[in-house]
């Protein structure tokens, strides 16, 4: 189910992810998404999006999202921000901060996430 607003997509992105829900996740994100890789590849299509979220899930990672900015123009909202993957405890325990830019897009029954690039964007 997309979002209302743009403001509420990240913290239900970030709640479905949590909550182990990747189906919810999944619902938040465009037909065709695009999600940028450290290295400048690219995971295509909700396909590939679905098993990196499952890899997420099935490792245990909870997700923070913390928006720093947001540009709406329209049915295109920019954002950068703060994501926090934390996972385990104790000595096994991981935390890992990186600053992305995401791009949602608005359609007929809300906002969906398009491009997220949630280690940032690759140098050229």
């Amino acid at each position: 189910m997309a979002t209302a607003d743009p403001e509420a997509l990240p913290r239900a992105f970030a709640a479905a992810m949590s909550a182990g829900d990747v189906d919810a996740a999944l619902e938040l994100w465009v037909e065709n998404p695009l999600v940028i890789q450290p290295d400048g590849s690219a995971l295509r299509g909700r396909v590939a999006v679905e098993q990196a979220l499952r890899d997420a899930v099935a490792h245990g990672v909870s997700f923070q999202i913390d928006v720093s900015a947001m540009y709406v123009s329209g049915d295109i909202a920019l954002t950068r921000g703060t994501l926090t993957l934390r996972a385990g405890a104790g000595e096994d325990a991981f935390e890992h901060v990186s600053h992305g830019t995401v791009v949602y897009a608005r359609g007929g029954d809300g906002w969906r996430i398009a491009i997220d690039a949630p280690w940032g964007l690759p140098a050229a």
